[in-house]
């Protein structure tokens, strides 16, 4: 789709003397690991587990929706993050999320250069402003008109005929998005947090049509801490449905496997494959434990590359919660790799990786600006409620 001018070299190392130059149309990397916040809040206060996202921020950095409380910021790699996100409704305030990040944003090209690393440049100081009548029409601008914060409709939520009646029910969602300029690329990143108790990470990829690159991938990495009411006393888990050989093909089993220890995995769409972090120390009124479960997109694709950047090597992550470990590459490091040193995560505070893929080969109609495309995926929950939260 879109392509970088021929003539326009990588963007600068992160390790690269300060005297080097930097193109102009990208900014320098940001040393990572001590990221700075451009706005909003600072880190977040320590508090109860079970306590309401006021505890964790206030004022413009609280949104409140569709049965919703979060508590972002702006961070220089980063950019729009989520720090707090609880699902709250009269009688209900309960943790789902403690930190949610776009963790890297890898784009190699099919030439085998340039190989951008995004996130290591700075999402926050690319962010743009935004417009209340073309971007934010019915929301409100935050952050010195840089995030945008709408409560939207999400179409049917519900749909049902019984007792002799049919009725339907409209969802709503409550959205926090961003516009951030890399290179001739314009990212949308988007959190929406929707009135039934689950979420959706999004990144749109928009910009103007350059000539003079090949085919290229967008390679999504999210960093998600579920921390669904205790921050530790997770489990990860992995969900299989297979075909065993004594079947005709008429006949299918499926369960739940632990995850013990730090592990990759890739994504398979044949065995419906997706993974959930649980709280293994809290259950529902029916006895069963509380989960969020991660459901891949269904057009997803993979990549493996290299060893050098053993990032690629799985689609779904999962490792022990540690505040410097938040970021997955450099120009000149693969990071994520090297966060995977045997420890045990049953039982303990998990962070789970996942990685989303677009291939982007031009088209005509690409041409001179391209169409919104967007990567997403969901986040459900899983036992977390004693019956749908909407009835």
């Amino acid at each position: 789709m879109m392509h970088v001018q021929a003539g326009r070299e990588r963007e600068i190392d992160r390790a690269a003397p300060a005297a080097r130059a930097c193109p102009p149309w990208r900014a320098p990397a940001i040393a990572l690991g001590a990221v700075a916040l451009l706005l909003g809040v600072g880190a977040a206060r320590p508090g109860a587990a079970h306590a309401a996202a006021n505890a964790f921020c206030s004022g413009e950095q609280l949104a409140v929706g569709a049965n919703w409380s979060v508590c972002w910021e702006i961070r220089a790699n980063e950019g729009l993050a989520i720090t707090h996100a609880f699902y709250t409704k009269p009688g209900f305030d309960r943790r789902v999320l403690s930190d949610a990040t776009v963790a890297q944003i890898f784009v190699p090209y099919e030439t085998g250069e340039p190989r951008y690393h995004d996130v290591a440049y700075g999402l926050g100081p690319a962010m743009q402003v935004l417009t209340p009548t073309q971007d934010c029409p019915g929301g409100v601008l935050l952050a010195g008109k840089k995030v945008c914060r709408e409560i939207e409709d999400r179409g049917l939520a519900e749909k049902y005929c019984a007792g002799g009646g049919c009725a339907t029910r409209r969802g709503k969602t409550l959205s926090l998005w961003s516009s951030v300029q890399a290179g001739a690329y314009n990212y949308l990143i988007r959190w929406e947090f929707h009135d039934d108790g689950s979420f959706e990470p999004r990144v749109a990829l928009a910009g103007v049509l350059q000539f003079g690159r090949t085919a290229h991938f967008h390679n999504v990495y999210w960093r998600l801490d579920l921390d669904i009411g205790d921050a530790e006393f997770d489990r990860v888990e992995e969900f299989y449905r297979i075909i065993p050989a004594w079947s005709d093909g008429t006949k299918g089993v499926n369960g739940w496997s632990k995850l013990l220890g730090e592990t990759f995995r890739p994504t398979d769409l044949f065995t419906f494959r997706k993974w959930r972090v649980v709280d293994t120390r809290q259950v529902n009124a029916r006895g069963n434990a509380w989960s969020y479960e991660i459901i891949p997109s269904p057009g997803d694709g993979s990549l493996r590359t290299t060893r050098a950047e053993g990032f690629s090597r799985g689609e779904f992550w999962a490792t022990r919660t540690r505040a410097s470990e938040r970021f997955v590459s450099t120009n000149t490091a693969d990071i994520l790799s090297t966060y995977l040193n045997g420890e045990s995560i049953d039982g303990q505070d998990v962070t789970v990786w996942y990685v989303q893929h677009a291939y982007h080969e031009v088209r005509d109609e690409d041409a001179p600006y391209m169409p919104i495309e967007w990567l997403g995926f969901e986040v459900h929950p899983r036992n977390y409620f004693d019956q749908n939260p909407l009835d």
